[in-house]
């Protein structure tokens, strides 16, 4: 455990470098600024109403390069310094080296949460009043998990591609076609290939985490929301479970040579 612990919070201070911080201080400043230049300072001023698409669009657009960008040579990074070798010599398992990559993962994805919510929070409650502000809490959970998905790919990626240059490259693909716009093309693609009702199409849809985000911020509609928390929770445990399963069975030592 001691281990573990040692480890974790190595990979946390490398992971809140100035790249991580810089990134994501612009993601925020994005969405400061897509919030004044869109509908959602009007319509909270006027109306009283936050809209979602105002406080979202950079991260629904940027967010999965923005989460890759952090987590994609978590272990690829190891692997190229020899640090990987010299931890496994050490006699610590892969098991706890995956466990702490795991832990440091959930951390610093909730960190981000918290990163990208406090200055729209500040705006909103400057322009409006606390009640307003307190409702951008219950995004927390669900960018959390919007997130989680994506560090969990980053993760994924950073032990297939093993060198943190391939990883990279891996992470911008993955980014792009994950993108809103291209992502949606596949299901509606899929649906006309197959013949499917536009139902169909919609619910093949729902596994993009921008649309099970947004479901999982109105605990109103139980049947999407339900949904979103099923997506999120299936998507990251497999992602994870790949991962580990590959990481398991990789040889390690003198890779770096």
């Amino acid at each position: 455990m001691q281990l573990v612990t040692r480890m974790m919070c190595r990979d946390l201070k490398r992971a809140f470098g100035f790249r991580t911080l810089g990134i994501w201080a612009v993601m925020a400043a994005f969405t400061v600024y897509f919030f004044f230049f869109s509908n959602g300072r009007r319509e909270l001023v006027e109306n009283n109403r936050l809209e979602y698409m105002s406080l979202f669009l950079p991260l629904i657009i940027f967010g999965a390069w923005a989460v890759m960008a952090v987590f994609f040579d978590l272990i690829s990074a190891d692997r190229e310094r020899n640090v990987l070798d010299c931890i496994l010599c050490s006699g610590t398992t892969k098991k706890h080296v995956f466990v702490a990559k795991i832990v440091t993962t959930a951390i610093v994805s909730l960190v981000l949460s918290f990163i990208y919510l406090a200055p729209i929070t500040i705006i909103v409650t400057c322009l409006s009043n606390t009640e307003k502000a307190v409702m951008i809490g219950k995004y927390l959970l669900p960018l959390w998990g919007f997130i989680m998905v994506f560090a969990a790919l980053g993760l994924m990626i950073s032990v297939f591609a093993r060198s943190s240059k391939a990883a990279m490259i891996w992470s911008l693909a993955a980014g792009l076609v994950l993108m809103p716009r291209f992502f949606v093309l596949i299901p509606e693609g899929i649906g006309k290939v197959l013949n499917l009702s536009q139902q169909t199409v919609d619910n093949i849809s729902m596994i993009s985490p921008g649309i099970m985000m947004e479901a999982l911020s109105n605990p109103n509609n139980t049947s999407s929301w339900t949904t979103a928390v099923i997506g999120f929770t299936i998507g990251i445990v497999v992602l994870f479970g790949i991962a580990y399963v590959a990481f398991q069975n990789q040889d390690e030592y003198n890779y770096g040579e």
